[in-house]
């Protein structure tokens, strides 16, 4: 069920839309090429122990996983009101729905972070090493985190319909306390220990320090976010399946 799920959301949203297909490729590069041009070129902004030409690639190897994140927690959140032909007329799990919604969502972006890679390899942007497999490691917790507050924010938003608005508003806030667009090593020691709050700090540092290769890789970071994203997607699993009886008496 979840494949025909899978497969359905891949083709209505994408493979049966040229445009949609499309815009899934050009999104990415526009916001990057826009970041680049604010801040690489008009700020001029360098990253430390990095040469000053690699800020896009810095930018890029960074920006890919935070799109299907984002995008993929977002697009979750109307899931089960979009949905709702199908409450209370067949009996159906409902979180292979929401899942698979944020599976397409991380396949798309997926190809297109591996055609970045390429990209930037093809042009000795990125020096090419068997660290770049250790890449998978963070999208897996991306996407096991992704489909955490999928599932919650999807039941949630059937019985609290602003809570889509509220993420949305938020996403900026974590977009800009995230080090994609600058280095960690920028934010001033006091106030560190507060954006390490952010589960995506640690995520987001693995990935430049596996392409660049500058600093030791935290690996002690890496395994507790993943901890707890196992542990938010355990919650979010109850939470779901607490609150899915009485959806089709709230949508």
């Amino acid at each position: 069920m979840f494949a025909f799920f899978l497969k359905k959301e891949l083709s209505d949203r994408y493979l049966g839309n040229s445009s949609a297909l499309i815009w899934v490729i050009l999104q990415p590069v526009a916001t990057l090429l826009t970041y680049y041009m604010v801040f690489g070129l008009i700020f001029d902004a360098r990253i430390e122990g990095i040469p000053e030409n690699a800020f896009i690639t810095y930018l890029a190897i960074g920006l890919w996983p935070w799109m299907a994140f984002s995008e993929s927690v977002l697009s979750s959140i109307d899931t089960i009101i979009s949905r709702k032909d199908l409450l209370g007329k067949v009996k159906i799990d409902l979180r292979q729905i929401v899942v698979s919604g944020t599976t397409a969502t991380f396949i798309l972006h997926g190809i297109g972070y591996v055609v970045i890679l390429l990209l930037l390899i093809l042009f000795n942007r990125l020096e090419i090493t068997y660290h770049l497999l250790l890449l998978i490691l963070p999208l897996v917790i991306l996407y096991v985190m992704a489909v955490a507050l999928s599932l919650f924010l999807s039941a949630l938003q059937v019985f609290y319909r602003d809570a889509k608005q509220i993420i949305s508003s938020i996403m900026p806030l974590v977009f800009f306390c995230t080090p994609i667009i600058y280095s960690f090593s920028l934010i001033p020691e006091r106030i560190q220990s507060y954006f390490l709050i952010n589960p995506l700090v640690p995520i987001i540092e693995f990935i430049h320090h596996v392409a660049f290769n500058v600093k030791a890789i935290a690996w002690t970071q890496l395994s507790v976010i993943f901890l707890v994203s196992l542990a938010l997607l355990y919650l979010s699993n109850m939470f779901f399946n607490k609150l899915a009886p009485r959806f089709d008496d709230f949508v």
